[in-house]
């Protein structure tokens, strides 16, 4: 069973901190490196240099991006930037976004939730992850002993507990109201009552966590508490390296949204690219997507196309120095031979599976270890930025392919799979920089 309790968070002082939007920022993995200078130029607090600080020449072992948020985040919380609640407390936030020509509105709880290994079945992953981040995201977490940004997670309210805080939290005004630049307004109430937080342990506890985003910072967690355990410090299950930051949504609520995570592939060689089209035909139906000679297919008209297909059995795809993008279909009969018997079949009916068990490795030669670097392929959920980049020639393709429904992800995770990496991308994403949670006492 989870176990869910109140934290003394670490947060923002709004007498140091005029407007919250100068000082947050995006979780550290989808931050461009052009976005990264600009949260370093906005303010000398902002949240990205915990996060995410930037290189500087002469970086050693002892002088880095790693040690310095360490030291700001220490010199933050002597001067006063930053307090630690004294009284504990759990955290709903709202946010409210446009998607899709219509405005939405997702509920959140940030709360510290226990540690345990997965095999356990309270905490479910559902991806693969990188080792090296993982390893890069442990070293942040020895050198600032903070969980300084969230991991998403979402669970079935079957309790309705989310609509009982949304209602205690309509009686008084937020803690944190602001709108940042991507035009999302966010809200944030410090819940403290001892009541409410029962109520919360109590039903939450009840139910399955599944991890949508920050598979990396919960592994680095066990991570960080094994290492602890190892050096001999005392962990008391209460000792709070036992539990890590989490962002809790409900499944019921609409706006927990999943957005595909397309694949741009920056280097193939340019024989393999060319050829790939007839690789895939014995396999595939392969049908041009340009509604006219020399005329690209409107981006909204390709998902479109692509949507009208059964799960996990086609894809687009676009090719650099291709006129149009092109449908691949998987030819009657063919499913069953193409897959690994490792491949679970409920594994089957996403697109994603299609792409990593077949096409990267046995059409394209993409190896394990090349799909275990960060740099081999890369991610975009907006369709058109994809297609765009390969247009451009920054990739040299890119495979469009359908979201995966949030029931499909309960269905696997809870059937003890993972999904590849990057199978989801949960939208919008939950911001950093309104609380964090500190794995020690913090003394400033």
């Amino acid at each position: 069973m989870p176990r869910i309790k109140p934290f003394n968070g670490i947060r923002y002082n709004p007498d140091c901190i005029s407007a919250m939007a100068d000082v947050v920022s995006p979780p550290y993995d989808v931050i461009s490196a052009k976005e990264q200078a600009e949260l370093h130029k906005r303010s000398p607090h902002n949240v990205i240099r915990l996060e995410l600080g930037e290189k500087q020449p002469g970086d050693d072992q002892h002088d880095n991006p790693h040690s310095r948020a360490g030291q700001y985040l220490r010199e933050w919380l002597k001067d006063g930037t930053l307090l630690q609640e004294q009284t504990p407390a759990v955290y709903l936030t709202a946010t409210e976004f446009s998607m899709g020509g219509a405005n939405h509105t997702r509920w959140g709880l940030m709360a510290s939730v226990g540690l345990e290994p997965f095999q356990q079945g309270g905490i479910l992953p559902h991806e693969h992850t990188y080792s090296k981040v993982k390893s890069e995201r442990l070293s942040l977490m020895h050198a600032c002993r903070t969980n300084l940004s969230p991991i998403f997670a979402f669970f079935s309210d079957e309790r309705r507990t989310m609509p009982q805080l949304i209602s205690h939290a309509n009686t008084k005004p937020p803690a944190i109201d602001f709108q940042e630049d991507r035009w999302h307004r966010h809200r944030m109430w410090v819940i403290s009552e001892p009541e409410l937080h029962r109520l919360i342990a109590t039903d939450l506890g009840q139910q399955t966590i599944f991890i949508a985003d920050g598979h990396h910072r919960y592994e680095t967690a066990l991570a960080y508490r094994d290492a602890l355990a190892a050096s001999g410090t005392d962990l008391p299950p209460n000792h709070p390296a036992n539990y890590t930051l989490m962002y809790l949504s409900s499944v019921q609520d609409p706006g927990l949204m999943i957005l595909p995570a397309h694949r741009l592939l920056p280097k193939v060689a340019p024989a393999m690219r060319q050829s790939f089209l007839e690789r895939a035909r014995p396999f595939f139906k392969v049908a041009p997507l340009a509604t006219t000679p020399g005329q690209g297919l409107p981006t909204d008209d390709l998902l479109a196309r692509l949507g009208q297909t059964e799960p996990g059995v086609a894809l687009a795809v676009a090719l650099r120095d291709a006129e149009a993008p092109f449908l691949l279909e998987l030819r009657p009969g063919k499913r069953a031979s193409l897959y690994p018997a490792a491949t679970p079949e409920v594994m089957k009916d996403i697109d994603v599976t299609l792409l990593t068990d077949f096409i990267f490795p046995e059409i394209l030669g993409l190896s394990r270890d090349q799909l275990d670097d960060v740099d081999c392929v890369h991610y975009n959920h907006d369709a058109q930025a994809a297609l765009d980049g390969v247009a451009s020639g920054e990739y040299d393709m890119a495979f469009i392919i359908k979201p995966t429904p949030i029931s499909a992800v309960q269905r696997i995770a809870a059937a003890g799979h993972v999904m590849p990496r990057k199978t989801t991308y949960f939208a919008p994403k939950v911001i950093t920089g309104l609380v964090m949670h500190a794995l020690e006492k913090m003394n400033g």
